[in-house]
């Protein structure tokens, strides 16, 4: 097949599959407020969620089933080494410390807009039901169904087509950044999206992936339930201590050591 033929048909295929978990979302909505119309608003908009986002891998997987490619081989759900989880897990929690710094510099500059209060409100965890759905939609499924769609379908495809993993990796994170649709959050996103598109490529999976992505949407969960914490151990004038920063900077070095260890090892 034609490479930029490809190209055209992995974007189209990501939009589609962004599309329909638009639709999806929006018309359980309707559904949920027609049968339950007493249903709490939250839980409404959880629910939904949970539908779109579980919906969003459905158009990869039925054209890699109709065309005959092996969903594990295309989407790169491969196995890591137990010293690459480890080193995998050290490097995102350090990084997840800068982007923290940056979302709060970002929001230092130019604020707070109405919509972001809104999303911390919807993820207050309230009672065990919102709170298994905010845990399983964020930490969990989420992370899992991007990044088979980002990392391992659409940079993928790139990879192979233009034959460059750094262009492919800086267009994916773009891509990545700004279907958010949040320009407050775009930088920090794309950075994220950079280092997913790195270790997916330099470990030849998406799990790695999965768990920075995971721990990432996990550690902005517990620091929008519990405040108090943070304020004592974490924050230092609405900014994270810069105690943490160094720590969060010898992790990263630490982490790619042993990564890059354990890898040459491995080959």
């Amino acid at each position: 097949m034609d490479k930029n033929n490809t190209i055209r048909i992995a974007f189209g295929l990501v939009l589609l599959s962004l599309l329909i978990a638009i639709i999806f979302g929006a018309g359980f909505v309707s559904i949920l407020k027609l049968v339950l119309p007493n249903i709490n608003s939250t839980n409404v908009s959880l629910i939904s969620m949970l539908v779109s986002t579980l919906m969003i891998g459905l158009p990869v997987i039925i054209y890699l089933r109709i065309n005959g490619f092996s969903i594990r081989k295309r989407l790169r759900i491969n196995k890591i080494s137990q010293n690459t989880l480890f080193s995998i897990i050290i490097i995102s929690i350090g990084f997840i410390v800068i982007i923290d710094e940056l979302d709060r510099i970002v929001y230092t500059l130019f604020g707070s807009p109405d919509f972001l209060s809104k999303l911390v409100e919807q993820l207050k965890i309230t009672s065990i039901y919102n709170g298994f759905l905010i845990i399983l939609i964020t930490i969990i499924v989420a992370p899992l169904v991007e990044e088979l769609l980002f990392r391992g379908f659409l940079q993928k495809v790139l990879e192979e087509s233009w034959e460059d993993i750094t262009k492919a990796i800086l267009v994916t994170s773009l891509f990545f950044a700004l279907v958010h649709l949040n320009p407050y959050w775009i930088v920090q996103i794309y950075l994220l999206g950079m280092l997913l598109g790195y270790l997916s490529w330099r470990t030849n999976s998406i799990i790695p992936g999965i768990i920075l992505h995971g721990l990432n949407n996990g550690f902005a969960v517990a620091l929008n339930n519990v405040e108090n914490v943070f304020n004592q151990y974490y924050n230092w004038h609405e900014h994270v201590n810069p105690v943490w920063i160094i720590i969060a900077i010898v992790l990263i070095i630490l982490g790619f050591r042993m990564l890059n260890k354990d890898l040459e090892n491995q080959s």
